[in-house]
């Protein structure tokens, strides 16, 4: 598969909401793509959420934010099915794609969740912070 299939597919992914597999690293993964464009080096990287397959790293269940060069993906199709959004929990920015092509609609983007004491909650449904005025 040329480069130029590949941004296309990943481009049309992207905007219409579909899963992808293939072979990153000659190991089998299943994702969704979140974002797409240009690297520090100035080569092509796609973020997603890998919820499928092997990773060198080991894949929680729930799955992981991956960030793959398309030099080292291959055999890649899109599939109709679930929307995996992921999650951020405030562990910092991005540093797979500096220059952005295309990018998944906020509808659709990273579930956000905050880490108080080991328990993930999703931000809006924890109780109000009591404030503490010094006396």
């Amino acid at each position: 598969m040329l480069l130029m299939e590949k941004i296309a597919l990943l481009r049309e992914a992207i905007t219409n909401h579909k899963r992808v597999t293939g072979l990153g690293n000659l190991q089998p993964r299943e994702f969704c793509p979140h974002i797409l464009g240009r690297n520090k080096e100035g080569g092509w990287s796609v973020l997603g959420w890998q919820f499928g397959g092997l990773s060198e790293r080991g894949l929680p269940p729930e799955g992981d934010w991956r960030c793959f060069e398309l030099s080292n993906l291959s055999q890649l199709a899109s599939h109709e099915g679930q929307w995996y959004r992921g999650f951020y929990s405030g562990r910092g920015e991005q540093h797979c794609v500096k220059q952005i092509d295309t990018a998944i609609d906020a509808a659709h983007s990273a579930e956000i969740r905050e880490n108080f004491g080991g328990r993930i909650r999703q931000r809006g449904l924890q109780p109000p912070r009591q404030r503490r005025w010094p006396r």
